[in-house]
């Protein structure tokens, strides 16, 4: 596992030397100190206990919340990160209290769509430390996005340091070792500036929310769901905004995903926009199709999906195991000879497709049918990354960052 201290070393030296702190009335702003290098030092894992654990950061879940029963979905927790874009740099992030945010109604969010999102969590292992999942993989991709929709870019280095003090000022929120959960981050960039005219803001807001989740389904790994292919829709055009994390990619999939459920479809699939031929990704979640005979991981390669870091994290796992891993073009055809199906993200990991269910423009259906029962490659893959995630086994690929 890697310390922030070179991290903080670098942002130091960065472009947000010399911030202003903004004024806020509305908010109660909690009064942070930056840690000395003394106390960001690297410490190493050891097997002591949460009550005696030597971080400065405090002993997660110790929130008044029922570990057990977290689910998927919005819990209030102490604070969010907030810092704001203007006059050209970024100001000092605060940690805010209050879960509401003024906006001008001009900002450019609202009526232009500037706005990107992540998603990462942060987990507690065994010897009371936290840490985060690969947060500089999300550093990078949020500066993507935000460069597609011309919003200014976060240094990755206080991208990571935005993480890590959310997460520390939260800690009691974070679920316990063992109970399954993990803090869940949403940070949230978008244009608070007002322009009435297409054009970019001149004000950004940059936030990091925090929410307790548990397993997305529960005891961990759900059977396999039923999925259908959409026709009638599209989720991004070629050469737009699919390989963004933008917010307007989400609302497109509203009408078509709510429809699929109502015919006891819970999750969709999206083919090509252009020829309806090509395999590109599901609602909220990358497309991995196993053939095990010939041990090949196939993830489709498009311009339309986004590069999501679970299935980057998976693929690498898959090649430690000696498979072969292809990114390339997958006919709807090519589904047949799949032996498991999954869908991969942040908030699941995986979720094994039973079957995918197409209807032509006449209502006949066809189907292709994978496992019924949670396939052995998937099972696998999804138990070594959380183990690698809850500090079970060694991580050799050095993708915990650990909270200080």
């Amino acid at each position: 596992m890697r310390s922030l201290t070179a991290a903080l070393a670098l942002l130091l030296a960065s472009s947000c030397q010399g911030f202003v702190a903004p004024s806020h009335n509305s908010h109660q702003i909690i009064t942070t100190t930056t840690p000395s290098s003394t106390q960001l030092k690297k410490q190493p894992l050891s097997r002591l206990s949460v009550a005696t654990d030597i971080n400065a950061v405090g002993a997660p879940g110790t929130a008044d919340l029922p570990w057990s029963e977290l689910g998927f979905e919005f819990r209030p927790t102490k604070s969010h990160l907030r810092m704001t874009y203007r006059d050209g740099k970024w100001q000092e992030p605060e940690m805010v209290e209050s879960p509401y945010i003024n906006v001008h109604i001009g900002a450019t969010a609202l009526h232009y769509g500037q706005a990107c999102f992540e998603g990462l969590k942060a987990f507690a292992h065994e010897d009371g430390s936290v840490n985060l999942f690969r947060p500089d993989e999300n550093a990078k991709r949020i500066n993507r996005s935000g460069h597609r929709v011309m919003m200014p870019e976060i240094p990755v280095e206080t991208f990571i340091k935005a993480c890590n003090d959310v997460v520390k000022d939260n800690v009691a929120y974070v679920p316990p070792y063992g109970s399954g959960g993990a803090l869940y981050l949403r940070p949230l960039l978008f244009g608070s500036g007002p322009r009435i005219g297409l054009q970019p803001a001149e004000e950004y807001t940059f936030i990091v929310m925090v929410i307790p989740v548990g397993d997305y389904y529960k005891g961990g790994l759900a059977a396999p769901v039923n999925g259908l292919i959409v026709d009638d829709y599209d989720r991004a055009a070629p050469k737009g905004v699919g390989a963004a994390k933008v917010a307007g990619n989400y609302a497109a999939d509203l009408i078509p995903n709510m429809a699929a459920k109502k015919k006891g479809f819970p999750i969709c699939l999206y083919l090509d926009a252009a020829t309806h031929t090509l395999v590109e990704e599901f609602s909220t979640s990358n497309f991995i199709g196993i053939d095990n005979e010939n041990k090949k991981y196939i993830t489709p390669k498009s311009d339309s999906v986004l590069p999501s870091i679970t299935n980057k994290s998976l693929q690498t796992l898959a090649k430690d195991e000696g498979m072969t891993v292809e990114q390339r073009d997958i006919e709807v055809a090519e589904l047949s000879t799949f032996d498991e199906v999954i869908a991969c993200g942040t908030a699941v990991v995986v979720t094994p497709i039973g079957s995918l269910t197409r209807f032509d423009g006449n209502g006949e259906e066809s189907k292709y049918q994978f496992t019924e029962d949670v396939g052995e490659t998937t099972r696998r893959l999804y138990d070594t990354v959380r183990n690698i995630q809850n500090g079970e086994i060694e991580d050799t690929h050095n993708w915990n960052y650990k909270v200080e």
